[in-house]
């Protein structure tokens, strides 16, 4: 990856977690909105579970095998890529405790409803689910399908 991409690369991701730092680790869909409500303090404008960004599509980004490989991106904090899908599904019950382990956090590239959200949340079972559009990630990486697992060194979907 030349310097260029990297740059971009970072760009990208930092625009990611920028949009995404609302919603920590195990907030889930109740979030600080449900915090603030138990402790008597005034309700946040927009609701950390994510809802408000709903619908997201990712245009450039389908369900679909990929092929791994190696990258060059040095510091990149491992992503994945999921849909509300039932290959998203089922990858995403296969690979949570390696996601988990990994600290990985998840793009949900492809949700209409809060419905699905929620459920995606729940296979996750404690990984942070950002729903977000992964068009700019996916043509930067050179990838056209989800689910996949990023990080520093590799893409990809079947370990």
């Amino acid at each position: 990856m030349n310097t260029w991409n990297r740059r971009m690369l970072c760009c990208v991701l930092a625009g990611l977690l920028t949009a995404c730092s609302s919603a920590g680790p195990g907030e889930g869909q109740q979030g600080g909105a449900a915090r603030a409500r138990q402790s008597g303090q005034p309700k946040p404008a927009v609701d950390a579970g994510g809802a408000e960004m709903l619908p997201v599509v990712s245009w450039r980004l389908s369900p679909g095998p990929i092929e791994s490989r190696a990258i060059e991106a040095p510091g990149m904090r491992p992503v994945f890529l999921v849909g509300d899908d039932s290959l998203s599904r089922s990858w995403l019950r296969a690979k949570r405790d390696r996601l988990r382990r990994l600290n990985a956090l998840g793009l949900v590239v492809n949700v209409a409803s809060p419905a699905g959200l929620a459920e995606l949340r729940g296979l996750a079972e404690g990984l942070s689910l950002i729903p977000v559009s992964g068009d700019d990630l996916a043509a930067l990486l050179g990838f056209a399908h989800y689910p996949v697992l990023v990080t520093s060194t590799y893409i990809e979907q079947w370990p």
